[in-house]
């Protein structure tokens, strides 16, 4: 018998003495805030915390809980509120007298966070920053730079804040106040403060921009929040409005960051804590999902400010493939950026990735149904349904987070994937397919002026056929329309984006540049019909025809129009679009992937977005249209030329 149950007996005299509660099988990651869940079921880990609660003033929540210190605190104010547990007899005394083994450890451990220093060191054989948290006394330091032959700038000496500095945060600390709301529960005794770089962030990242002006940037993209990464062997890219760094994700002008959630496939995690380091915030909490594994991911577990999992996928085929962020800031609000970019280097360096930055989401007000706070693309609930799909309790925190904010203003659909198979219209293609059957204004009479553009950075395995997969399944449902034509008629044209060889020699890296397009000469032998449907990557108009594409996008365009426009982590493949099963209907989905849905209606009122340059709320795509077919003796890029 737990000790824990025996405790909740007293409090319900003759009747609960009756029995032994059941604990409850969630443990430490249950997230019921129902008041009969937690009337039925015993919690160790909340009544531990009430024990040591003198009765009065904030909870001491264990820094191993602090992502999810906010949703304990609501269950620990509901528990006292119904008068749901009595402590036992005697714990306040023995925290009065002295903490306990436990206790102990926790506060040392906050204590540790809250005297982290950040240190950025180098490996004289290696081309990436690495970044190290340690406690060490405080050090100046050494401005020297050394260069490698790829001349990737190495961070060489320790740098640490100065004790000035360290005595200022602690202080900060110290004389934080709770206020009303959401955002004073937040910013409670777990506050980790600000640690200004002690280095320039200009002497190791290949592009900078002035930091502060990110908010205005983001701003002025209104009404699509579409950006492309700037490329750093084109100066033109840096400076265009729609271009952004990953830095600037975390610039201050966004909100002072208190946590955040990175959810991608290839993860570097040393160029990762750089940029952290750079925008101040290397003693903020990170959690980190992923899903290619290697050594450097296995020993980001151990850094105490760091929470990183990999994901595993059940088939070979299928890729924890979702480049997906979750900004938590310090006023309770909360962002959401949906990605083509994996976390590393080369990612964001001379390649054409695109993102989609979601308007600020403030905090619903104390009491709020979780439920409340949606949007009219439903954005909200299908983000929670997708971070309920992995099913960690590394996720329970942000989907707390996601819940207490406000994402009304969304002007998006989330587009996902999620390995199983599944019936109903929640994920892959049958999700594009049910919002454009709803949505899409293209005449039923013109759709053969309307071919679907499809952008992808690698090509699946279609069969002998076009028509067993990719102008079969996947064309009929990114064709789909809200006027369906009442008589059978011809689809529209297919016109596949995907470089050539001549294109990636041509690019700012010459064939390295295909590094970022895995499609291989053995798969590409079985489909040499797709040669038909193949064109050139051409993007004169944005600066990028060098730059290759890790972007996939998707879009039905015609002259200067587009009906709709959707960017994505999906390239087109079976694994990531989902096949449909003869047998019972289901639709089968190897891989997790993320993307937004952008439809002009819901966008900006309107039936078509304007691609024109001189047009009013112009909608920026990454390539230029019409696409052009290969020119004859072009062939397709297969990973095979690196070899």
């Amino acid at each position: 018998m737990n000790h824990s149950s025996k405790r909740m007996n007293g409090m319900y005299g003759d009747r609960s003495s009756k029995r032994v509660k059941k604990e409850c099988s969630y443990g430490a990651s249950c997230y019921r805030m129902n008041p009969t869940h937690l009337r039925e079921y015993s919690h160790p880990h909340l009544e531990t915390i009430l024990d040591s609660w003198s009765g009065s003033g904030s909870f001491e929540i264990p820094d191993k809980y602090s992502l999810q210190r906010s949703m304990i605190t609501d269950q620990l104010n509901i528990i006292v509120e119904k008068k749901l547990y009595e402590p036992r007899a005697g714990a306040k005394a023995q925290n009065q007298e002295g903490p306990s083994e436990d206790m102990s450890q926790d506060s040392a451990s906050v204590s540790q966070v809250n005297t982290t220093r950040t240190q950025v060191e180098s490996d004289s054989s290696a081309v990436h920053t690495k970044v190290n948290l340690t406690s060490e006394p405080v050090k100046k330091c050494d401005k020297s730079v050394v260069k490698t032959s790829s001349d990737k700038s190495l961070l060489v000496q320790n740098c640490e804040t100065s004790d000035k500095l360290s005595a200022g945060s602690s202080n900060r600390e110290k004389s934080l106040s709770p206020t009303p709301g959401l955002g004073a529960r937040i910013r409670d005794s777990s506050y980790r403060p600000v640690v200004p770089p002690a280095r320039r962030a200009e002497d190791f990242l290949k592009v900078v921009r002035p930091r502060g002006l990110m908010r205005a940037k983001h701003a002025a993209a209104a009404p699509y929040h579409v950006f492309y990464t700037a490329v750093t062997a084109a100066p033109r890219t840096h400076h265009q409005p729609y271009s952004v760094t990953l830095l600037e994700l975390l610039d201050p002008s966004l909100g002072e960051l208190q946590s955040s959630l990175q959810i991608n496939f290839m993860v570097e995690p040393a160029w990762l804590l750089a940029h952290y380091y750079f925008a101040g915030y290397s003693a903020k909490r990170l959690t980190i999902l992923y899903g290619e594994e290697c050594a450097d991911m296995r020993a980001l577990r151990s850094k105490p400010h760091v929470d990183a999992a990999h994901v595993r996928v059940a088939t070979p085929f299928g890729k924890h493939h979702t480049k997906l962020m979750l900004l938590c800031y310090e006023d309770g609000a909360v962002r959401v950026v949906v990605s083509t970019a994996n976390l590393y280097q080369d990612d964001w360096d001379n390649r054409t990735q695109g993102l989609w930055l979601s308007p600020r989401c403030p905090a619903l007000a104390a009491g709020a149904a979780p439920h409340a706070g949606e949007s009219p693309t439903q954005f909200k609930q299908d983000l929670l349904r997708y971070l309920a799909h992995y099913r960690l309790p590394n996720l329970v925190y942000y989907m707390e987070r996601v819940k207490r904010c406000d994402f009304s203003h969304i002007n998006v659909f989330l587009v996902a994937s999620v390995p199983g198979s599944h019936a109903g219209p929640a994920w892959g293609l049958r999700r594009v397919g049910a919002l454009l059957r709803q949505h899409c204004a293209v005449p039923a009479a013109d759709g053969r002026a309307w071919p679907l553009v499809a952008q992808a950075s690698s090509l699946g395995s279609f069969g002998a056929d076009p028509k067993l997969w990719l102008c079969g399944d996947f064309l009929h449902h990114f064709t789909k329309t809200k006027n369906p034509p009442q008589t059978l008629t011809a689809p529209p044209p297919l016109q596949l984006i995907y470089p050539s060889l001549e294109n990636v020699r041509q690019s700012h890296d010459g064939l390295l540049g295909g590094g970022c397009l895995p499609y291989a000469a053995a798969q590409h032998a079985k489909q040499r019909w797709l040669d038909a449907y193949l064109h050139q990557w051409s993007a004169a108009g944005t600066g990028r025809s060098r730059a290759m594409p890790h972007v996939k996008s998707y879009c039905r365009a015609r002259g200067e129009s587009a009906a709709y426009f959707l960017l994505t982590s999906a390239n087109v493949s079976k694994a990531a679009w989902g096949c449909v099963n003869r047998g019972d209907g289901a639709l089968r989905l190897m891989s997790y992937e993320a993307g937004v849905l952008l439809l002009p209606r819901h966008v900006i009122d309107e039936d078509f977005f304007p691609l024109g340059e001189a047009a009013p709320n112009r909608l920026v795509v990454p390539y230029d249209l019409p696409p052009v077919r290969y020119a004859p003796g072009m062939s397709a890029w297969v990973q095979d030329h690196l070899h």
